[in-house]
C-alpha cells in the first residue's frame, strides 16, 4: 500500500471542511446563547432584545468576515472604545 503524505493532508483537509464548520456553529451557539439565556433566567429580557441582540451578533459576525472595511480606520481613531463594539476584518 503506497500511502503518501499529499493523500493524507487531502484526506484530512476534506474531513476538516466538513466538521469544521458544524463545530464553528457550535461555538457560536454556546457563547451567544450565554447573554441571552442569562436574561431569560433572570427574567428581564423581551422579544425586541433578544431580536435586535441576534440581528446585531450576526451582523457584527457577517461584517468581520466580509473582508471589506465598511467603517473607515480614521473613525477607530478618533473613536478608540469602538474597537470593542464593531467587529471588522482590520
Amino acid at each position: 500500500m503506497n500511502v503518501s503524505i499529499s493523500n493524507v493532508t487531502n484526506i484530512l483537509l476534506e474531513l476538516a471542511a466538513v466538521i469544521h464548520p458544524f463545530a464553528e456553529e457550535m461555538a457560536y451557539f454556546s457563547l451567544f446563547a450565554i447573554p441571552l439565556i442569562t436574561v431569560i433566567l433572570t427574567g428581564t429580557s423581551s422579544i425586541v432584545a433578544e431580536v435586535g441582540y441576534l440581528i446585531y451578533i450576526d451582523f457584527m459576525n457577517y461584517l468581520g468576515h466580509c473582508n471589506f472595511e465598511l467603517v473607515p480606520k480614521w473613525l477607530f481613531d478618533v473613536f478608540p472604545p469602538l474597537k470593542y463594539l464593531m467587529y471588522t476584518p482590520s
